[in-house]
Formats: C-alpha cells, sequence, structure tokens
C-alpha cells in the first residue's frame, strides 16, 4: 500500500550567509532540518517547529515570491511559498513518499542546540562547504540553488 507523508524542510541561513545543516541520526548524512507535518498544522508553522525542535534556532520563512497581494482578512490568507516542493521516494519502492515542502529561512539568531535523539551533529556551514557534505545529490543541488536565490535578495 503506497504512503505519501506531507514534510518540510527549511534551508536556513544566519546573518553570515551560512547554511544550518545537521547530521540525520537515523540516516547518518548530513540534511537541513525538517521533518513531518503534524494532522491540522500549517506547512510554514511545521518548518519553523521542525528547525527549532532539531537545531534550537528560531527562524523565520522568506516567501520565493509576493504572491497574489491578498491581505489576510476573516475569508482568506496567503501562505509563504515554498522554495521547491520534492517527492522522495524514502525506501526505493516508490511505496513509501515524502512529498516535502523546502522553504528558504532566515535565522534570528545563531545558537545552536543539538536535539541528541534525532541528530548526530549540527552546525553552520559556508555554500561551498554545506554541498561537500555527506549527503544526498537533491540536498546538494536544492542547497547550491538556494543559494544562488538568496545572493540575488541580497
Amino acid at each position: 500500500m503506497m504512503q505519501n507523508h506531507f514534510t518540510a524542510t527549511g534551508v536556513v541561513f544566519n546573518s553570515d550567509g551560512k547554511v544550518l545543516m545537521i547530521k540525520h541520526k537515523k540516516l547518518g548524512v548530513w540534511l537541513p532540518p525538517g521533518g513531518h507535518i503534524d494532522e491540522n498544522e500549517l506547512p510554514c508553522d511545521a518548518v519553523v517547529r521542525e528547525i527549532f525542535e532539531e537545531t534550537g534556532v528560531k527562524a523565520k520563512v522568506i516567501s520565493i515570491s509576493d504572491g497574489i497581494g491578498i491581505e489576510s482578512d476573516v475569508h482568506c490568507k496567503e501562505l509563504a511559498l515554498p522554495f521547491t516542493i520534492l517527492l522522495e521516494n524514502i525506501e526505493g519502492t516508490w511505496q513509501h513518499n515524502h512529498i516535502d515542502l523546502v522553504y528558504l529561512c532566515k535565522a534570528k539568531r545563531d545558537n545552536l542546540t543539538k536535539n541528541e535523539f534525532e541528530t548526530d551533529d549540527i552546525g553552520w556551514f559556508s555554500p561551498e562547504e554545506a554541498v561537500n557534505l555527506e549527503t544526498y545529490e537533491n540536498v546538494r543541488k536544492a542547497i547550491e540553488t538556494a543559494c544562488n536565490h538568496m545572493k540575488k535578495r541580497m
């Protein structure tokens, strides 16, 4: 039986342009922080929660677009747009997948607190260092593209 889970990941930048990465305990590779979106949770709230739970970093989501200009009212509000959405094949069979909403985020502070249950290590890395860590090719591509996008914004 196919299972699709919604997840949210944050490519988090600090004020020096460094990228926040975690060494995932279960997978043994470096990844941006993120995780499953809880039932009834908004994706942009889930990514902020996951970043904080895994690293102690308080972050804010950066929408990649100004959207269509809907002001919040009693009937509708516009959410931050993710940087990309990936379909990740978790077990190699396409029967267990993560629909991963990847957000760009800005850290409010650089202080780190490692979550011992989920991470073996955490750290801030230059874009060059981050893409050379042991990780997946899609993570490298996402970080490279996110860094290029952020350079244009600054």
